[in-house]
């Protein structure tokens, strides 16, 4: 690894580059899964009438689960 006199990575270090990518695509995966289930949440909501949007919520917090382990999952690899 390239590093000037501060231990720093050099711009255009492939090690960095790889790890920024990664957690890029997991922060993607976590956003994915929080607005897929808050998306399909509201559209329970609005078919079904609820005044309060439980279902959103309800939406959210399992889309939140599954991302969660996805992205554990791909941490353990």
């Amino acid at each position: 690894m390239k590093t000037d006199h501060s231990n720093k990575p050099l711009k255009g270090d492939k090690k960095t580059d790889q790890g920024a990518l990664k957690h890029m695509g997991l922060a993607t995966t976590m956003a994915a899964g929080i607005g897929g289930g808050a998306w399909l949440g509201s559209i329970w909501d609005e078919h079904s009438g609820h005044e309060v949007a439980w279902a959103t919520a309800l939406g959210a917090m399992v889309g939140l689960s599954l991302s969660l382990m996805a992205v554990f999952r791909d941490l353990k690899r």
